[in-house]
């Protein structure tokens, strides 16, 4: 497997309902930040250290303003698989 190999991308079950609540300027948010994740997850947010492995989170702009939506994902570096835990919208 070479580095240049997208990661896979999948989302639990809180991620896939934060998608599905989300605008439609949120859900393109996070759509394009999705492609970013397949590039490379780990410069995409930042690393918060917890008890399971290490929960990233990543602020959004959207509509091309940086905005109160986030995504937290995990990483998985053996399978190269990036696991979309929440996606959280502000007020």
């Amino acid at each position: 497997m070479t580095t240049d190999t997208p990661w896979s991308i999948a989302y639990s079950d809180t991620g896939r309902a934060g998608l599905a609540t989300a605008t439609a300027a949120e859900r393109a948010a996070v759509l394009a930040f999705e492609k970013q994740l397949a590039r490379g997850p780990h410069a995409c947010g930042e690393l918060y250290p917890d008890r399971v492995g290490g929960l990233y989170t990543a602020l959004l702009e959207v509509g091309g303003v940086l905005a109160w939506t986030s995504v937290l994902y995990r990483v998985d570096d053996t399978t190269r698989e990036v696991l979309v835990v929440a996606i959280v919208s502000g007020p």
